[in-house]
C-alpha cells in the first residue's frame, strides 16, 4: 500500500481510537475490512480482543463503555455483521454509552444498487441512522479526515450514545491528506436564569424529590450535595443506581417513591428521562418539574416542564447549590426511614431475590461492578441491592435485551481492574455465552452468576399471573450440562443452591485469576413487578387521561 502521499484512511480511523484514548478493539475482521486490519497489525497500543460473534463484539464495547464513561469502540462487517451487532447499538443508545461502531461497507460504486455483491444491504446508513445519533460516512478519500474527525467529536461530546463510521472496502487503502486531532469537546452551557428559576422553586418547596439517571454518574457529590442542602428524598428507576449510595438516609426505593408521588410539590429530574414517574404514575397542576438533561430532547418531553437547564449535571448542580446558598430546613430522615420500612415489611416475601442479591453484595467489594441481564435476579436488583458508587451497576436500559450481560461483563472486565460480577437467566445466557472463549483467550477475569430454572422464568411467571397457572407455552427449556459447558471453554466453574453457598462460591471465582461461571440452581421466585411497576396515583397526566 502506497503511502507516500499521506495516511491512508484506515490510519485516520487507528489515529482516532488514539485521539480518543481507546486501547482496546472489540472486533471481528472480514474481508471488507482487511486493508483497516492490516494497518492495525502496526499498532501494538491498540489491542484486538476478538470475539466469537458481532453482538458479542459490540456489547462487549457497550460494557466497556459504561464502566468507564469513556468511549470505547468495535469493529465488525457490513451487512449481517453489522445487524447481528445491532441490538447492542440499541442498547448503547438507551443505555446512553459513549460506543463508537466502526463498520464496513461493500465498495462505492455497488452501493444502493441491490446487486447481491456479499454483505450487501438496500441502505445501511439509514440502519445505522436510528441506532446512534451521528453515521459518518467516508465515502471518498478527499473528506475522510474531515468525517472521522466529526465521529471522534461527536462521541466524546453531548448525550452519550453511539456513533458510527462507515468505510467501503474500496476505500479503505486510499490515501489521503489531513490528520485527526484530540476530539473538541462541546457540551451546552448552563443557563443561569434557567438556574435562578429553578433555584426560587426549590427554595419554596416543602417535600422535593430528586429523580437521577445515569447522565448523573459524574455528578455524585453535586446531587448528593444538593439533597442534603433540600433535604429532598432521591430515587432511580434503573440507571441511575449509585448516583447515591442506597445506603444515604435521603434514598429511598422506587416503590417508596410511587407512595410519595402523590405529595411532592417539586420534583428535580437530573439525567433522568424520567420514562416511570411521568409516563405511569401521572402529574397534574399542583406538580412543578425541573429537567436538567444535557440532551435537549428531554427538557419538555412530557410537556409540563417548568424549567428546563440543558447542561451536563455536574456544573448545573453546581450552579443550582450556589442559587440556592444556605439553606435551614427540617431534617426528613424520620420520614424517609419510615418509607424504607414500609418497604422492607411490604417486601418481606421476595426472601429468594433478597437474600441472593445480599449474598452477591456481601462478597462484592463496594468498588465492584454488577451487570444484569433480563433476568428474576436482574430486576430484584433494581429493588434490593445496595449500590454503593456510581457506574457500578451496568445494563442494557430501556433496551432490555435479553442475553446482553455476559459479553457486556466480559467487555466491562476488559476495561477494569474492578471486579466484575454478570448475573444472567438459563434463558439469556447462550445468547452470548460463546463469548467466554474470548474471555479465556485473552485471560479477561470476569464472573459470570447463571441463575437456572430451565425456564424463561420471567415470561412464564406472567403467563400465570396473566392467563392462568395451566395456560403457559414455550417457556420451559431443556438445557446443557453447564458444568461441561464450562470445562469445555476451560473457564472455572462452581455451583450453589442457595444464598449460603453462593457467597463461598463466588468469593472463590473472583479470586481466581480468569473467567468463571457460577451456577445456581432456583425455583420460580415471586414477582417483583408490582414494586416496580405500579399503577397511577396522581392526576390526570398521560397514563391515565
Amino acid at each position: 500500500m502506497d503511502t507516500s502521499s499521506g495516511p491512508s484512511v484506515a490510519q485516520l480511523v487507528i489515529d482516532g481510537l488514539r485521539q480518543s484514548n481507546i486501547e482496546q478493539l472489540f472486533c471481528i475482521p472480514g474481508v471488507q475490512n482487511d486493508d483497516f486490519f492490516n494497518v492495525l497489525v502496526d499498532a501494538p497500543d491498540i489491542q484486538p480482543i476478538v470475539a466469537r460473534h458481532e453482538q458479542g463484539a459490540a456489547y462487549m464495547a457497550l460494557g466497556a463503555a459504561q464502566v468507564t464513561g469513556k468511549p470505547a469502540a468495535f469493529c465488525v462487517v457490513p451487512g449481517p455483521g453489522m445487524l447481528n451487532a445491532s441490538a447492542a447499538l440499541t442498547s448503547g443508545y438507551w443505555a446512553y454509552a459513549r460506543v463508537l461502531a466502526i463498520i464496513g461497507q461493500i465498495p462505492t460504486f455497488l452501493q444502493g444498487r441491490n446487486t447481491g455483491t456479499l454483505h450487501d444491504l438496500p441502505d445501511q446508513t439509514a440502519i445505522l441512522s436510528q441506532l446512534t445519533k451521528h453515521t459518518a460516512v467516508v465515502h471518498e478519500p478527499n473528506n475522510a479526515a474531515a468525517h472521522i474527525q466529526s465521529a471522534i467529536d461527536a462521541v466524546h461530546s453531548g448525550v452519550p450514545r453511539p456513533v458510527s463510521i462507515e468505510v467501503p472496502v474500496d476505500v479503505w487503502g486510499q490515501t489521503t491528506s489531513g490528520q485527526i486531532n484530540a476530539a473538541d469537546v462541546t457540551m451546552p452551557a448552563v443557563d443561569s436564569a434557567a438556574v435562578d428559576r429553578a433555584a426560587a422553586l426549590l427554595a419554596a418547596a416543602q417535600r422535593p424529590l430528586i429523580v437521577v439517571g445515569s447522565g448523573a454518574y459524574e455528578a455524585s457529590k453535586e446531587v448528593t450535595e444538593l439533597a442534603e442542602l433540600l433535604q429532598a428524598a432521591v430515587t432511580t428507576r434503573r440507571q441511575g443506581h449509585g448516583v447515591m449510595a442506597t445506603s444515604h438516609p435521603l434514598f429511598v426505593p422506587l416503590t417508596c417513591a410511587h407512595r410519595m408521588w402523590p405529595d411532592a410539590d417539586v420534583v428535580v429530574g437530573i439525567g433522568s428521562r424520567l420514562e416511570w414517574p411521568l409516563g405511569t404514575w401521572g402529574y397534574d397542576d399542583e406538580l412543578s418539574l425541573i429537567q436538567i438533561n444535557v440532551d435537549p430532547d428531554e427538557a419538555d418531553r412530557h410537556g409540563i416542564t417548568d424549567v428546563a437547564i440543558t447542561a451536563d449535571a455536574a456544573p448545573a448542580c453546581r450552579a443550582l447549590i450556589d442559587a440556592l446558598g444556605t439553606q435551614t430546613r427540617p431534617s426528613r430522615m424520620d420520614e424517609l426511614d419510615e418509607q424504607r420500612a414500609w418497604f422492607n415489611d411490604l417486601t418481606a416475601h421476595m426472601t429468594p431475590q433478597r437474600s441472593f442479591t445480599s449474598a452477591i453484595r456481601e462478597v462484592l467489594p463496594p468498588n465492584g461492578v454488577l451487570v444484569e441481564d433480563v433476568t428474576q435476579i436482574g430486576f430484584a436488583s433494581h429493588l434490593w441491592f445496595d449500590h454503593l458508587q456510581p457506574r457500578t451497576f451496568l445494563t442494557s436500559g430501556a433496551a432490555g435485551t435479553l442475553g446482553a450481560a455476559t459479553a457486556q461483563a466480559i467487555g466491562a472486565s476488559a476495561a477494569t481492574d474492578r471486579p466484575v460480577v454478570g448475573i444472567v437467566g438459563d434463558g439469556g445466557f447462550l445468547f452470548t455465552a460463546t463469548e467466554l472463549a474470548t474471555a479465556v483467550q485473552h485471560n479477561i477475569p470476569c464472573n459470570i452468576v447463571l441463575f437456572n430454572n430451565s425456564a424463561y422464568g420471567n415470561v412464564r411467571r406472567i403467563q400465570q399471573n396473566r392467563f392462568g397457572p395451566d395456560r403457559t407455552i414455550a417457556t420451559a427449556l431443556e438445557n446443557p450440562d453447564f458444568s461441561k459447558l464450562a470445562d469445555a471453554f476451560g473457564v472455572r466453574y462452581w455451583h450453589a443452591d442457595s444464598p449460603e453457598l453462593l457467597m463461598p462460591a463466588l468469593s472463590a471465582s473472583m479470586n481466581h485469576d480468569g473467567p468463571c461461571l457460577v451456577e445456581v440452581t432456583v425455583e420460580q421466585m415471586p414477582d417483583p413487578w408490582p414494586f416496580l411497576r405500579m399503577a397511577p396515583n396522581r392526576g390526570t397526566g398521560a397514563a391515565t387521561s
